[in-house]
């Protein structure tokens, strides 16, 4: 496949959204709403343990912020709860509405046009390949909104008790995608080639079963059976190939964020040992600054971990 196809059928994919516009829009929105209470969870955090270490406020002081810490809680897990069920939503409605389409461009061709493919090719489209479409729109879609806004409210969120620990995840982050993409351009090539063997052996499998009694008649069933074996061989080692590189885009990504995280600890280290002394407007580093920022660290990347994950299945 061309690049120039390639683009345009991405482009389509894209607008098959406007099907379910909406619901994707209410995706996006609870998974922003997530990413701000995933900012008060540590900002409770950090402030509790400052007053419990650092100013040694009594328990029954703190009682009002444990409170709202395990409202916070409990508010985002019900978030995202939400969340998988709006955008499952979502993707099962645009699912339906392309499968809906392919259905009549098949019957408008006419059979002499479908017979020009196996039909268990035209069976994997139908079925497998369209329903494989699902977490395109039911999270990938969605997340990479969220890939660019959570790990930018997380930067605000730190700048102001830190601005040394926000450029350091802010001067991580570009790496991360710019790895990741020359990596995915060669998952992207090897996941439409792996497509295109699925289909071929599904095809090859449900020609020989519906001509099994004339194979067997002919006696050719055991070479037909060691063809598909090797067909099979064949498709296996596509999928590892695929996996491969998504494994190596993972690793690139568990990489930058280890990196980044352990820059960011060794700097408030440095600094509670006295031996850095920038970043903290001449206040001080805390250590609630310290929580909020080790805490939100690993936070920063997720979702570009999701995305990844998404865009993977």
């Amino acid at each position: 496949m061309n690049k120039s196809r390639q683009k345009e059928l991405t482009r389509w994919l894209k607008q098959q959204s406007v099907i379910s516009q909406r619901w994707l829009n209410i995706s996006r929105l609870l998974g922003f709403v997530s990413g701000i209470l995933i900012i008060a969870q540590a900002w409770f955090m950090a402030r509790i343990l400052q007053h419990m270490i650092m100013e040694n406020i009594p328990r029954e002081a703190l009682l009002l912020p444990f409170t709202l810490l395990v409202l916070t809680f409990v508010l985002r897990a019900w978030v995202v709860w939400l969340r998988e069920r709006v955008g499952y939503h979502a993707g099962q409605h645009i699912r339906f509405a392309i499968r809906r389409q392919v259905l009549d461009r098949l019957q408008q061709a006419g059979p002499a046009w479908i017979q020009g493919k196996p039909a268990g090719s035209w069976a994997t489209l139908v079925l497998e390949q369209i329903d494989d479409m699902h977490d395109y729109y039911a999270r990938y879609l969605p997340q990479m909104a969220l890939a660019v806004s959570v790990p930018l409210l997380i930067v605000v969120a730190i700048f102001p008790s830190n601005w040394a620990a926000a450029l350091i995840l802010l001067g991580t982050a570009p790496l991360i995608p710019l790895f990741m993409a020359l990596v995915g351009m060669g998952a992207a090539d090897a996941n439409r080639r792996n497509f295109l063997a699925l289909a071929r052996l599904s095809g090859h499998f449900l020609d020989r079963l519906r001509g099994m009694e004339t194979l067997r008649i002919f006696g050719r069933g055991e070479a037909e059976i060691e063809s598909i074996r090797s067909a099979s061989e064949d498709f296996r080692q596509r999928t590892m190939e695929v996996l491969r590189l998504a494994f190596l885009s993972s690793g690139i990504l568990e990489f930058f964020t280890s990196l980044s995280i352990a820059l960011v600890a060794v700097y408030f280290g440095f600094s509670y040992l006295g031996e850095l002394d920038f970043g903290h407007y001449d206040t001080g580093v805390t250590l609630a600054a310290g929580f909020l920022a080790l805490i939100l660290a690993p936070e920063f990347f997720q979702p570009l971990r999701d995305l990844g994950t998404f865009l993977s299945c």
